[in-house]
């Protein structure tokens, strides 16, 4: 099991890293790098939702203009923004 969650924060990491934009890659990567340690396993299946979304939802999600379902990622997304 550690080594699934491990491997998912590294999906994770690099997913963040190449989304699109430039913008985006700098902002998500560093987004999900601050968090990634402090979420449990069920947080991370949610940040993998997150990450995989193209960029204009994640930037209306951390305007807090469009909802997500995990409110915990959803706090932390406009907290660090």
């Amino acid at each position: 099991m550690n080594n699934d969650i491990e491997n998912l924060k590294k999906r994770l990491i690099y997913r963040s890293q190449y989304r699109g934009t430039k913008e985006m890659d700098i902002f998500v990567s560093s987004f999900v790098k601050s968090i990634i340690d402090s979420l449990s396993i069920d947080d991370l299946k949610d940040l993998d939702l997150l990450v995989n979304m193209n960029d204009e939802d994640i930037s209306k999600i951390s305007k807090n203009e469009m909802s997500f379902e995990n409110k915990k990622i959803l706090k932390l997304l406009i907290d660090f923004k």
